[in-house]
């Protein structure tokens, strides 16, 4: 059998597109266990040319809507198209990214000041906050190269590599500690006071008639001051332990 399959898109000015991304042949005579129904290949091609077909669609009619000028409602003439690559979870996809000139009807001094993007600002990175979020959760919880090689196994992403990974963890880190300063609110929890911490340790040598072993013997000794009007007195907790007989 053959399985064609179609994207098709209706923008808001009624305009439809209709385009073919995938094609798959399943013969009846080589029916198996290992080419039943999608396979993951298959997947993520069919993916990729689906999200590309549908960002494709997305930027041109947000760049068509943002041509007009909030003041004359006029088009404004596209200054040149560098075009931009666009980092998402099923693909690299490279998208049209104008710059546009100023309106006429603005004052001279702004209508001068050289063209305009109407989309710059909205990726950082140049890739999606999807992708980046993915890489940063599993950049946490395994290793950079790891992490890279999860994602290029399940997902039709561009090749990932392990600096990659480790850089955006670290800009997104960054992100989320600044985010944490600059809110400053009141009703914030205060954080936590100082710990004292006393460790001490002795090396106990055995009794000759007993064993033959001697033992490393740690103790330690934390102690917290809270706050008086929730536990008016230092608490401390106490442990020891008891290191490999050597």
């Amino acid at each position: 059998m053959d399985v064609s399959i179609f994207v098709e898109t209706t923008f808001d000015d009624g305009e439809i597109r209709r385009r073919k991304i995938g094609r798959l042949r399943r013969a009846p005579d080589e029916f198996g266990s290992e080419n039943v129904g999608l396979l993951l290949d298959d997947a993520k091609t069919l993916l990729r040319r689906l999200q590309e077909a549908i960002v494709q669609d997305q930027v041109s009619e947000a760049l068509e809507v943002r041509r007009k000028c909030d003041s004359c409602a006029k088009q404004r003439a596209i200054h040149d198209d560098r075009g931009r690559i666009l980092d998402t979870l099923f693909g690299r996809i490279r998208v049209k990214w104008p710059r546009l000139r100023r309106c006429l009807c603005q004052p001279a001094g702004i209508a001068k000041s050289g063209p305009q993007s109407p989309l710059a600002g909205l990726f950082s990175d140049r890739a999606t906050p999807e992708l980046r979020r993915l890489q940063a959760e599993l950049g946490a919880r395994h290793s950079f190269r790891e992490a890279a090689r999860l994602i290029e196994m399940f997902l039709p992403c561009s090749a990932q590599s392990n600096t990659t990974v480790r850089n955006r963890l670290g800009r997104i880190a960054d992100e989320l500690g600044h985010g944490d300063a600059s809110q400053g609110h009141a009703d914030t929890i205060a954080p936590p006071g100082p710990l004292t911490v006393f460790l001490d340790g002795a090396h106990i040598r055995c009794r000759p008639e007993y064993q033959k072993r001697h033992l490393d013997v740690v103790v330690g000794k934390v102690e917290s001051q809270y706050e008086p009007a929730v536990w008016p007195r230092t608490t401390s907790r106490q442990f020891s332990c008891k290191a490999a007989p050597k």
